[in-house]
């Protein structure tokens, strides 16, 4: 067994107010609510100081950090992995969990110099995902398989490797940011061109763009509130709310094994790539 390393864990920074706290994650919870008469604003690509970067990457790993209280999370998963069901309640607190963590996947991705996910904080953040499916729709067994799997890593023995990439990965500065931002407008311009003839998974990556770009305004317009970037956090998060929506739907086809989440082709509602081809058209190359 690997032992606990708490020091490589840890990030030397200054504590942001529970307000501040609460702010992001309120923004967090709103990730995906439509609000179909949001104007774009002019700026769609809003610039960061570096002490705005720095600022952004630690409020997401405190959120983490202070937000979840592992031990309990860990009870909660337990007791739903042994009984197979989960109230509303416990619903509600899986879900808000779930959400800091993948806040902080993204936040690896927006922030740091690596533009990636660390790839044990990205298996959990699917572990976590897949329990969370299997629970509501009734799957006994994969509800335990991944709880158990969820309880073992999150546990103090474990979680050291997990956290520990978190902690030490470096911020980006401005101009790397920025590029990151339009490889990822070039991939999204590129998918959006298949989108009458699309695939569950295709239209997966795309909603991961959108995912991310909502997670890092969330966090900039938390550090620096303005409504600019309100207007751009609800018009995002009215693409977000739309393709979330649909992929609701081509998950439980996957689940009933009526459609090839991988293979079979199909047409996305036409709203979702009206607003995309917006946006981008928006973005500086």
């Amino acid at each position: 067994m690997f032992p606990f390393r708490p020091s490589a864990s840890r990030r030397s920074t200054p504590a942001f107010p529970q307000k501040m706290l609460d702010t992001v994650f309120e923004h967090v919870l709103l990730d995906d609510v439509p609000h179909p008469d949001t104007p774009l604003p002019d700026d769609v690509l809003p610039t960061c100081e570096m002490a705005e970067i720095k600022d952004g990457y630690n409020l997401c790993w405190q959120l983490l950090e202070h937000g979840v209280d592992r031990k309990a999370f860990r009870r909660l998963i337990l007791k739903i992995a042994l009984s197979g069901k989960a109230s509303e309640e416990e619903q509600l607190a899986f879900k808000y969990a779930r959400a800091k963590f993948k806040h902080m996947r993204f936040a690896c991705a927006n922030f740091t110099r690596h533009h990636r996910y660390p790839i044990l904080l990205h298996l959990i953040t699917i572990v976590m995902g897949n329990m969370q499916d299997a629970f509501k729709n009734h799957q006994r067994r994969a509800t335990l398989t991944n709880g158990l799997i969820l309880w073992v890593a999150l546990s103090p023995a474990y979680y050291w490797l997990i956290a520990a990439p978190i902690a030490l990965w470096k911020e980006d500065n401005t101009a790397g940011i920025i590029a990151y931002q339009k490889k990822e407008n070039a991939k999204l311009a590129k998918l959006i061109r298949k989108l009458d003839s699309t695939t569950g998974h295709e239209f997966h990556v795309m909603r991961k763009i959108i995912s991310r770009r909502v997670a890092f305004n969330d966090t900039l317009r938390t550090i620096r509130p303005s409504q600019k970037l309100n207007q751009l956090s609800e018009y995002l998060a009215t693409i977000n709310g739309l393709m979330g929506d649909f992929h609701d739907g081509l998950i439980e086809k996957k689940l009933e094994g009526t459609q090839d989440y991988r293979r079979d082709r199909f047409q996305s509602p036409e709203e979702i790539p009206q607003r995309l081809q917006a946006f981008l058209k928006r973005c500086p190359r």
